[in-house]
């Protein structure tokens, strides 16, 4: 039943690409591109190997094998723009660059660079926030919502309209919400809390995988159901295994926490299998082991800890052997392309370009393109960039892979 809609919009798409073929002028192009990528979304799921021998194409990015081009923006530098940016996403043609939890920063900056303002204001009023939770990028709907929790209430800001609109709710706790589109939000459920019960203190054997939400974020509906709520034990040595959503543009990718099929959902509120993980049983952990397990024990299976996906290429994270590892697979062929290895608890891409070395964080992809946005200190670029000195705002790197690798 639940692929009857996916069939469905296949075979609109189709039809769709057929009506534009035969249309004249300018816009048959633009209809033919608009068809080859939303057909491109909902390609066949790909498999994914994961073992403790895999062996790569490549350990670095450069410009003679998956990166196709390399831009850079450098952010305006004044007293008001100052910023120590550790996430940068775009909205059309306009960057929101946030800072780390603490300092509690997002600011605009435009196409170019130039600053644009600041968005959110701490404070007591309806339209600001008491301590910042997290900021909620929907691009789709140009806004950006702060979430802050002391006062129950989410405060979004169209950039459009330059407006502010906040919404309470004090009978429960969302779970980060991630815009879909049309509207509409999609969370994880609050675990051992009710769903659609009459208190927030009932328990449930089992939730729905995933909720959803209108725009003032009421509860329109529910997805799946026999997601366990989690046993938070005080003797659990990380890394554990954990029920992930991420956000991938208009929808999001959705694993059960010891599911081998990573989903796509979008505002159709559909799960569609997108990647199938392959990891021989040996190292795979059950959820009990990863509870229970010690460390020790714990460095002898695989935990797959973050998922996204491009247009071309699936982004994967997992922990190994006392190890970090950072991934980068076809989405056609299932192929591994880059591993980069790494003994912290982070898992940067290493990327070599222009004559400098960086390692990043992948935070952010969207699966209908393959740009990688990032920001580096200005100081790599000192002498690359006419007029940018070491102290100087981090200058955003956008970074396009290659379409059509294998």
């Amino acid at each position: 039943m639940r692929q009857s809609p996916f069939l469905l919009v296949i075979i609109f798409l189709v039809i769709s690409c057929k009506g534009g073929q035969k249309s004249s002028g300018p816009s048959n192009n633009a209809d033919a591109d608009s068809c080859i990528v939303e057909a491109d979304v909902y390609r066949n799921p790909v498999t994914i190997h994961i073992d403790d021998k895999i062996v790569p194409m490549y350990d670095t990015l450069t410009l003679n094998n998956l990166i196709e081009s390399v831009r850079y923006i450098p952010l305006e530098t004044s007293d008001s723009s100052i910023i120590d940016a550790q996430r940068v996403r775009k909205i059309d043609d306009i960057y929101c660059v946030t800072s780390d939890l603490q300092s509690s920063m997002l600011k605009l900056f435009d196409a170019n660079g130039r600053y644009i303002r600041d968005v959110f204001h701490i404070g007591r009023a309806s339209n600001e926030i008491s301590i910042l939770s997290l900021f909620i990028i929907n691009a789709i709907g140009r806004e950006i919502i702060a979430s802050s929790v002391l006062d129950s209430k989410f405060v979004i800001f169209n950039i459009d309209s330059l407006t502010y609109r906040t919404v309470y709710n004090e009978n429960f706790e969302i779970n980060r919400p991630f815009p879909l589109g049309k509207g509409h939000y999609v969370a994880k459920p609050d675990n051992n809390r009710a769903v659609l019960g009459p208190t927030i203190t009932e328990t449930y054997d089992s939730l729905p995988h995933l909720m959803f939400y209108d725009s003032d974020f009421n509860i329109t509906g529910t997805v799946g159901d026999g997601a366990k709520p989690w046993r938070d034990l005080e003797t659990t040595e990380p890394p554990r295994l954990t029920t992930d959503v991420y956000e991938s543009g208009d929808g999001v990718t959705y694993r059960y926490a010891d599911g081998d099929t990573v989903f796509t959902v979008d505002a159709d509120e559909q799960m569609v299998p997108a990647i199938i993980l392959d990891i021989p049983d040996k190292l795979k952990p059950t959820i009990k082991q990863s509870e229970t397990d010690p460390a020790s024990r714990k460095q002898q299976m695989i935990y797959v800890q973050y998922f996204q996906l491009s247009r071309d290429y699936v982004f994967i994270e997992y922990q190994y052997g006392g190890e970090y590892y950072s991934g980068i697979w076809s989405r056609d062929s299932g192929q591994l392309l880059f591993l980069n290895t790494f003994p912290y608890g982070i898992n940067p891409i290493l990327i070599s370009v222009d004559g400098f070395s960086v390692q990043r964080n992948v935070n952010y992809l969207n699966r209908r393109d393959n740009v990688i946005i990032i920001p580096i200190d200005a100081s790599y670029l000192v002498g690359t960039i006419p007029g940018v000195k070491d102290d100087d705002n981090p200058v955003i790197m956008e970074i396009t892979l290659r379409s059509g690798i294998k």
